[in-house]
């Protein structure tokens, strides 16, 4: 389940873990689509993994490759 809540987008996911961790990222690399085409694209924000879910919070960005 995806949507967005204060600018910015927030996802909960099932997973087979019970562990607990909590990770901030700059460009984890996520899937998205765009104009109806799957591209990769970097996601900067906060991804909590609790027992059975992972709640990640923040923006999806793409990389400017002229800026290389």
């Amino acid at each position: 389940m995806t949507g967005t809540f204060m600018n910015m987008l927030w996802s909960v996911e099932f997973r087979f873990g019970i562990g607990l961790d909590l990770e901030s990222c700059d460009s984890r690399p996520v899937w998205a689509i765009r104009n109806n085409e799957m591209t990769a694209m970097a996601f900067d924000g906060l991804v909590l993994l609790i027992p059975f879910f992972v709640i990640t919070a923040g923006r999806v960005w793409e990389e400017d490759e002229d800026a290389v």
